[in-house]
């Protein structure tokens, strides 16, 4: 897709590098050719299956950021998967739907360690550890889930899409680490057993979240949660 982009443009830019005109009036045609190039180089195809939320796609010239997968399977064994994506320009949401064959282009992103610090006005502040550099990012990045498990002075990796230079890059997503230590505020009595024969109960975290936990945990003790699912994996 970026080549033939990159094809398409190709002719005039030669055609203005071959003219009698000055170099100073060919510098522009030979920094576009440049940073188409540098476009291309960035992206990359892939097996649709393989493609996440926060991806970045490249369909009919237009980049698109993932906001949700779903596959099913269809007769015989054939997956379907679904995208749900925006456009990174306009902000219009738009449906697209591949066989799990199907290959697309993907865009490489700029991944930045930070750190969560405290969440107003429908902005999540970050901040670079090692730079000092803060980031604004708007709250729907993440999911409701998600965001109750932020925490303040929690890691995070924020991906970023900038095209350009010169252009402030776009936040894309943000992901949390694998697993987070939270305190149980409150505990509910539950006859629900699983099959191994541990008896759990409802549990009310920090920030409000709800997990079930074994019987054996009390208000106080603090537990591990896998921020993926907002299961409860072991106490801490």
């Amino acid at each position: 897709m970026f080549r033939s982009r990159i094809l398409a443009n190709a002719a005039p830019l030669a055609r203005v590098c071959l003219s009698r005109s000055p170099i100073a009036s060919q510098r522009p045609a030979v920094a576009a050719y440049r940073a188409l190039q540098l476009e291309q180089e960035r992206g990359f195809k892939t097996n649709v299956l393989q493609v996440r939320k926060g991806f970045v796609v490249e369909i009919n010239n237009v980049l698109s950021v993932v906001l949700k997968r779903e596959s099913s399977v269809m007769g015989r064994g054939t997956s379907t998967i679904k995208l749900d994506l925006q456009d990174l320009l306009t902000g219009t949401k738009h449906t697209e739907r591949y066989r799990s064959g199907d290959m697309v282009e993907v865009t490489e992103l700029e991944e930045h360690k930070c750190q969560f610090l405290y969440r107003g006005e429908g902005q999540l502040h970050l901040m670079d550890p090692d730079t000092f550099e803060m980031y604004e990012v708007p709250e729907d990045v993440l999911e409701d889930k998600q965001m109750q498990l932020l925490l303040p002075d929690m890691p995070v990796q924020l991906s970023m899409f900038q095209p350009d230079p010169d252009v402030p890059g776009k936040p894309i997503s943000i992901k949390l680490p694998p697993q987070a230590v939270y305190e149980v505020t409150e505990t509910h009595p539950s006859a629900q057993q699983a099959n191994k024969g541990t008896i759990y109960k409802n549990a009310d975290l920090q920030n409000g979240i709800k997990v079930q936990v074994p019987d054996f945990v009390n208000v106080g003790d603090k537990v591990i949660v896998d921020t993926e699912t907002g299961k409860y994996v072991k106490r801490a």
